[in-house]
Order: C-alpha cells, then structure tokens, then sequence
C-alpha cells in the first residue's frame, strides 16, 4: 500500500481495536479517529507499548455531526501528509429513532452520510496506491436502493431495517466511487466482516441474554470480522467486497442489478443533501 496515513474510525470499538492494532504492527501511522478520546489515547498507549512500528494519532470526531466531521477533516489535511488509506468502520444500529441537530436520522447520518461526507473532505490528500474501505452488512441485502432511504418517515424505522438500508445505501456509494476514482489510482472496496461477537450487536431487547448463550459462541471474533477491512485495504482490487471466508465478490455481482438504474441518481441525491459540489 501507499506510504501515508492510515485512518481507522470507530476504532475504540471491538473490530476497530483489531484493525488498528494490525495496521500498527505492519509499521503503518494510524490514526484513531473516535468520538470518545479518553478510550482512544488509552488504545494508543496499548498499541505503541505492545506493538512495534507506526506512529499512533488521537482524533477526536463525531459522525452525527458535520461540523466535527469537517473540523476532523480540516487538522488531518493540515498535518500535510499522505493518506494512505480510510478505513470507514464506525456504525450504529439504533434502537429507537432519533435525530440528529441536522434533521437527519441518527443511523443514516452515522453510517452512510458521515463516511460519504469524510471521504469527499479527505479525497485531496489520497496518496496514489492509496484505499478508501467501508464496512458493509449482509443485512444490505433485504432491501433495495430508493431515494427514500435519505429521508425516511417515522413510520418506516426499525431497528435492523433501517441499518440493512444505510449499509445498502453505502455500499452502492463505494461502487459508484470505486468507478470514479480508478484513474485517478486510488482503489475503493467494501469488507463485510459477518456477524462478529461485540457489543454492537445487543439489540436491547428482551431477548438478549438467551442470544448471548445461544448464538454469541457461534459469532466470529473481532479478529477475525477484522480480516475482511485488512484484506480490503491490501489487496491491489478495486470495486470488490471482501468477506473473511470468502474470496472477494465483485460490488457489480452483489448488487441487485434493477438498483443500478438508480445509483447516480441517489449518489447526486446525497451530495445534494451533504452539499458536496
């Protein structure tokens, strides 16, 4: 990969902890992007005093909020370095509907604005070589691409629908980019890391301790859910997503195909929204 940065959001989390702390070991600079900085500047003090090589950077940001994205965005570009990659892992699934100071719901706004709002901000300092990664889910596949999605009724939220469809919403944003950046040599992939023991999981309902004792010890490791944001972002493909048991599958392939009609359509839609020009 590209010498440069390596920014790792939501790195505090569970897979986030494992992807950062890979990235440290093979040398590179990362930058742990999170919103709680107390977390992060103790992950730091783990990575460099247990792991050898790269330089680690604290940044403090919050993805509901666009003026601490482009406040984020605005001290990277001033350190006036590469970035090598972006590894977009943050997420949320929420329990109940909440919106944030913009008016946008917080789960859209979290998972697909932050990410599509970030990149656009960072895109002037990609390295050539370089990889711009977002973390998908199956649950992208229960839904189809409307515009829609970006303002959604009350009435349509639930918990795991409304993220299976900011994870959908992404995960045709990334194909739209991966053809818009391939000459300029930087590559965009997806990784879909599964199903992965951690706390994001907990759906805050009643059953959530007889899931614990049923279906946690049949989840991957944060580990492992890992893999598949590390082999997105060293592998030489571009446009594919990655899985940690499966060889990567193509974003064309993945996608329903009625859905490409109406990508550009809703990736204008999006920058409308976010007033990316």
């Amino acid at each position: 990969m590209a010498e440069g940065l390596y920014i790792v959001t939501g790195a505090t989390g569970s897979i986030g902890k494992e992807i950062a702390r890979a990235l440290v070991d093979k040398g590179h600079n990362v930058v742990l992007a999170c919103r709680n900085t107390v977390r992060a500047n103790e992950l730091r003090n783990e990575l460099l005093g247990a792991h050898g090589g790269g330089e680690v950077i604290v940044a403090g940001v919050s993805l509901d909020s666009p003026d601490s994205i482009h406040d984020f965005a605005n001290r990277i570009l001033a350190l006036s370095r590469p970035i090598a990659a972006i590894a977009h892992n943050a997420g949320v699934i929420c329990r109940h509907r909440s919106i944030t100071a913009q008016g946008h719901e917080q789960s859209l706004a979290v998972n697909y604005l932050a990410p599509v709002l970030l990149t656009h901000l960072l895109l002037p300092a990609m390295a050539e070589g370089g990889c711009i990664a977002f973390t998908t889910s199956i649950t992208r596949k229960l839904h189809s691409l409307r515009e829609e999605i970006l303002n959604e009724p009350e009435s349509r939220f639930s918990q795991l629908g409304t993220y299976g469809r900011t994870k959908l919403a992404l995960t045709h944003y990334a194909a739209w980019l991966a053809d818009e950046l391939m000459e300029k040599g930087v590559r965009v992939n997806c990784a879909d890391p599964g199903v992965v023991d951690s706390n994001m999981i907990t759906m805050q309902r009643w059953y959530d301790p007889l899931a614990n004792i049923i279906a946690r010890p049949f989840m991957s490791r944060p580990a492992t859910g890992a893999s598949s944001m590390l082999s997105a972002l060293d592998s030489p493909l571009t446009g594919m997503i990655f899985k940690h048991t499966h060889k990567p599958l193509a974003m064309a392939a993945d996608l329903r195909r009625s859905d490409t009609q109406r990508r550009a359509a809703f990736v204008a839609a999006t920058h409308r929204l976010l007033s990316i020009k």
